[in-house]
């Protein structure tokens, strides 16, 4: 890539009529961010918007928790990487059909799980220190995979009305999920998968092509929408009624995180990060 594509630039607003933000550019179309206590991580796809293209070209850069760029390239030469999930030293990224898992002291490679007949891994989250539960946005699937033994199975497969499972988000018994339509023809919707018995709640009527999901301090979900026509924005659900953001379009809001503080968001269509005050 060429210098000025490495260099990453900062841009501060700030508005009465709108949420504080800040903006960091200079990504590979970022699909994923998480956050540690003092470390950020983005994961990008690479040059192309390709998610499924094995070009290996893909990266998952470390900024600081101010936004700037630690090592753009912290770990590279992965085709797509999307979600991601930390547990202790290792940074766990889907990457298409496989699940790797990296020591962020080291940079070292020392979990690799493929899935067999994935199609589109896309999200990580984490039901304990030894097992993760992985979405595959093209299969419909929901798989649990068991770190110790290197193992999985499928958890639950989504009928399409639902859309394929993208964001992931687990509290307590109760998985939450962003449906996402792989086709783009429909749309997906957003769901709470019970953890025993595995019944399905849909909470809002709305379907669109859903991304993202956290929970904001209050414990209302947050969840990120692609729109249309590269018009996204993201949503809170409170009281049984979707609110939006007061923020810009948003060309491919991904996978956010809340750190507590600040919301996280990449621009997946505008190789760019925000960081929302919220």
């Amino acid at each position: 890539m060429k210098k000025s594509i490495l260099t990453l630039a900062l841009f501060a607003f700030c508005s009465a009529n709108a949420l504080e933000f800040q903006e960091f550019k200079g990504f590979a179309h970022p699909e994923s961010v998480y956050v540690d206590e003092s470390v950020v991580y983005v994961s990008n796809v690479g040059k192309e918007l390709a998610p499924l293209n094995k070009d290996n070209d893909g990266f998952i850069s470390k900024l600081d928790k101010n936004g700037k760029v630690i090592e753009l390239e912290f770990i590279k030469n992965l085709n797509a990487p999307k979600g991601m999930s930390k547990i202790a030293d290792v940074l766990y990224v889907v990457d298409i059909d496989i699940l790797y898992g990296f020591d962020v002291k080291s940079k070292k490679e020392i979990f690799k799980l493929p899935i067999k007949n994935a199609v589109f891994l896309n999200d990580i989250a984490v039901l304990d220190n030894d097992t993760l539960l992985v979405s595959d946005t093209g299969t419909g699937y929901i798989h649990k995979v068991f770190l110790k033994d290197k193992k999985y199975e499928n958890f639950i497969h989504l009928d399409s009305k639902y859309g394929g499972p993208n964001g992931l988000l687990v509290e307590k018994n109760t998985l939450f999920v962003a449906g996402y339509d792989p086709s783009d023809k429909a749309g997906g919707k957003i769901i709470s998968i019970d953890l025993n018995t595995k019944k399905i709640q849909e909470l809002s009527k709305k379907i669109e092509q859903f991304d993202g999901i956290v929970y904001d301090k209050d414990k209302n979900l947050l969840v990120s929408s692609w729109g249309k026509n590269l018009q996204g924005y993201i949503y809170t659900l409170k009281d049984n009624k979707e609110i939006k953001l007061d923020l810009s379009p948003i060309k491919g809001p991904a996978d956010m995180f809340f750190d507590g503080e600040y919301l996280w968001v990449p621009k997946m269509a505008e190789n760019a990060l925000i960081k929302v005050k919220l």
